[in-house]
C-alpha cells in the first residue's frame, strides 16, 4: 500500500500541474484502475522525467536546443559508461567563476570514499561535449569525499587524457554539459550511480 500511495501522490500532482481533472467524465476513473497490472518503478522514471526530476533528467537554461538525449544513448563514453547508472543524486547547477568550476551535487558526503589517485575520492566529474556532430563524455578528475568543486583550468584535453578529446580545451560561449558519478575514471569503483546532466554555457 504505501508503494500504491508513493506512486498515486506524483500523479496527482502532475494531474493538477496539467489541468486534469480526476472526475472527468473523458477520462478513465482512478477505481478502474488495475493496481497489480502497474509498473512501479517505471511509473516512478516516468514521472521523474515528466515534472524534471532525476531518471537522466537534463538541466538545460542555456536558451540553446540540445540534442542529447535524456538517457543518453547517444553520448559515446571515453570512460566507463555510465548512462544506465542511475541518478540518485541531484545536481541543482553548475557555476564556472573565478577560476573555479562548482558542482554541488547532494551525494558529497554519502557516497564512500576510496583510497586511490593518491587520495580519498568518492567521485569523478564529468564533462560532455558535441564534436563534429557526436556527444562525447568523459571525465577529467576526481572529487574527494565533501568536495564539490575544482579549478576550471582542469577541464582539458590534458586531465581528460582520451581521444578524440585529448586535445579539447573548452570555448567561451559554447553549451557542454556536466555530471558526477561514482568512480568511473579507472578500475576502482564504490558507487554506480550519478547526478543529472547539467548544461552550462561557458564564460
Amino acid at each position: 500500500m504505501k508503494k500504491i500511495l508513493l506512486f498515486l501522490s506524483p500523479l496527482l500532482i502532475v494531474a493538477y500541474m496539467t489541468g486534469c481533472s480526476l472526475d472527468d467524465s473523458n477520462s478513465a476513473e482512478l477505481t478502474d484502475i488495475d493496481l497489480s497490472e502497474l509498473d512501479l518503478e517505471a511509473a516512478e522514471q516516468a514521472i521523474r522525467e515528466a515534472i524534471g526530476g532525476g531518471g537522466g533528467s537534463i538541466i538545460n537554461n542555456t536558451g540553446e536546443s540540445i540534442d542529447l538525449r535524456p538517457d543518453l544513448s547517444n553520448v559515446t563514453f571515453l570512460h566507463a559508461n555510465v548512462s544506465k547508472w542511475p541518478v540518485t543524486s541531484n545536481l541543482p547547477k553548475v557555476t564556472v567563476s573565478g577560476g573555479t568550476i562548482s558542482m554541488p551535487y547532494d551525494k558529497a558526503r554519502v557516497w564512500p570514499g576510496r583510497n586511490t589517485a593518491g587520495a580519498n575520492v568518492n567521485a569523478n566529474p564529468w564533462i560532455l561535449v558535441k564534436q563534429d556532430g557526436r556527444w562525447y563524455a568523459a571525465t577529467w578528475e576526481w572529487l574527494r569525499t565533501g568536495q564539490t568543486a575544482k579549478s576550471s583550468s582542469s577541464v582539458e584535453g590534458g586531465h581528460i587524457g582520451q581521444s578524440p578529446l585529448n586535445n579539447f580545451r573548452p570555448q567561451s560561449g559554447q553549451v557542454y554539459g556536466f555530471m558526477v558519478s561514482g568512480l568511473a575514471r579507472s578500475g576502482v569503483r564504490n558507487v554506480q550511480e550519478r547526478t543529472n546532466v547539467v548544461m552550462v554555457r561557458w564564460p
